[in-house]
């Protein structure tokens, strides 16, 4: 099990979240609650989660993802995801989320 850690950086109107380790079941919650309180006190309109350290995600991190991704709209904010790992993108594309979120190459992209 690896520990999960985000570093929040503002890149000129876009809060880039750069995840490292698992989205799991273990930490998805914390994870939820650490980006939708950030989202919420973020002055600017884009967040984009880098996950090019991201090895895993299961279903409880979808989840956190998706209501992340609602929390976001909800207060008029676009939410990117960047830099997946082809596992990680294949998980997407099978749920067929990757219909549902914007995914890009890189967070200098969204």
């Amino acid at each position: 099990m690896t520990d999960l850690n985000m570093e929040f950086k503002d890149m000129g109107g876009k809060l880039v979240v750069v995840v490292t380790g698992d989205i799991d079941a273990y930490h998805s919650a914390d994870f939820k609650k650490a980006v939708k309180e950030k989202i919420a006190s973020y002055s600017g309109s884009t967040i984009v989660l880098d996950l090019s350290n991201v090895s895993y995600i299961d279903s409880a991190g979808l989840g956190s993802l998706v209501a992340i991704l609602k929390d976001a709209r909800n207060v008029g904010k676009s939410f990117v995801l960047s830099s997946l790992k082809p596992n990680v993108k294949r998980i997407f594309e099978m749920t067929r989320l990757d219909k549902v979120f914007k995914i890009v190459d890189t967070p200098e992209e969204a």
